[in-house]
């Protein structure tokens, strides 16, 4: 059976979800496709909690997540419940100089402080010459509530959802896109393609070439009192690939509160290359290392009874996000592992992108 629509969205993490709310809210006839059930644990939209901060030693993402703040305020007051918990985010080691460089020159506040300053706010292990800073905006984004708020809003609006459906195809037609599902075809003006890891497959056949690597980061729970009003943090200190024999040093070790389990913390970018359709296990070099640095930073720190996790990144070689047009298809690859902060900024852009497609 064929049927009609404006917008097509292919994929329901949150990029997906975001773009599919702007483009109803717009006006637009929209349908979303999720392959597996919405908030599924294949992809990475999945989980509890995730990390907002206005810190970036590029003031580009600084100026953006400035504006994705204000978007999430708009979407809070929309759907009448809190989805940033404000803790403030507190950096560690190299980075601090970059950040405070980037958040000066867009006139953000943040303080620095000495290690003894750390631990007598927080009760955080820091030697007392260690030097940190602490930016007040940030906090969590409570990644599960804020996903279900989206998909809420965007049906709302009058944008239809569909669990279990997956795109098996996309055909440029005069005028139009034709998307095929499992058991469906469907004849829409434009296709946002959001698909996450799975993206670059989909895409292949019409020429589009994501220059994407997925790959399968590892991260692990701890028992930590009073995780909840603690800032998430970001160190730069990180192992040596032969430390703890892992496939990727990663960039940057983290922790952030995971509501009702503690704290969540990972090796940022130290997963190996991943096919999404495989079942994946955390990599217990990583689950190792992250409980040392834990244990070195969270005194009383204890595994908690939750074991640790995967998620899929699906990476540009230098971070940044794909948000383009070819013709009557946007490509969403709104990601690299730290794309969720930005989501209702980013949903915006490719709405207006689609809008543009669709003629």
């Amino acid at each position: 059976m064929g049927r009609d629509a404006d917008i097509v969205v292919v994929g329901g993490g949150i990029a997906g979800v975001a773009a599919a709310r702007a483009l109803a809210q717009g006006g637009s006839g929209v349908l979303l496709f999720e392959q597996y059930a919405l908030g599924h644990p294949r992809g990475s939209s999945h989980g509890s909690s995730r990390i907002f901060r206005l810190t970036y030693p590029d003031a580009q993402y600084v100026r953006l997540a400035q504006g994705a703040l204000e978007a999430w305020r708009e979407l809070e007051a929309e759907c009448g419940e809190t989805l940033i918990v404000r803790t403030g985010s507190l950096d560690f080691g190299s980075i601090v100089s970059e950040n405070a460089r980037a958040l000066s020159s867009c006139g953000v506040r943040y303080e620095l402080l000495d290690g003894s300053q750390v631990t007598a706010r927080w009760g955080l292990a820091a030697a007392p010459g260690e030097r940190a800073l602490f930016q007040p905006d940030g906090g969590i984004t409570l990644a599960d509530r804020a996903h279900c708020a989206f998909v809420a809003a965007a049906r709302v609006a009058g944008a239809t959802v569909t669990e279990g459906a997956r795109v098996t195809g996309l055909a440029l037609e005069r005028g139009a896109v034709r998307v095929s599902t499992e058991r469906d075809e469907i004849v829409a003006r434009a296709a946002v393609v959001t698909a996450g890891a799975w993206a670059p497959a989909l895409l292949r056949p019409l020429g589009i070439e994501l220059p994407v690597v997925p790959t399968r980061e590892t991260v692990a729970y701890f028992d930590v009192p009073g995780a909840a009003e603690l800032p998430p943090v970001m160190d730069s200190a990180v192992p040596t690939a032969t430390d703890y024999e892992l496939a990727r040093p990663g960039q940057i070790s983290y922790s952030l509160a995971a509501p009702g389990i503690g704290l969540k913390a990972g090796l940022h970018h130290a997963g190996p290359a991943a096919d999404p359709d495989e079942d994946g296990a955390p990599d217990e070099g990583i689950v190792e290392w992250v409980g040392d640095w834990v244990a070195g930073r969270y005194p009383g720190a204890r595994p908690s009874t939750t074991g640790p996790d995967t998620c899929l990144y699906t990476n540009t070689a230098d971070e940044s996000f794909v948000l383009e047009r070819h013709g009557r298809i946007v490509v969403g690859s709104a990601c690299s592992g730290h794309g969720f902060k930005f989501a209702p900024a980013l949903g915006r852009t490719l709405a207006a992108l689609a809008r543009e497609a669709a003629g």
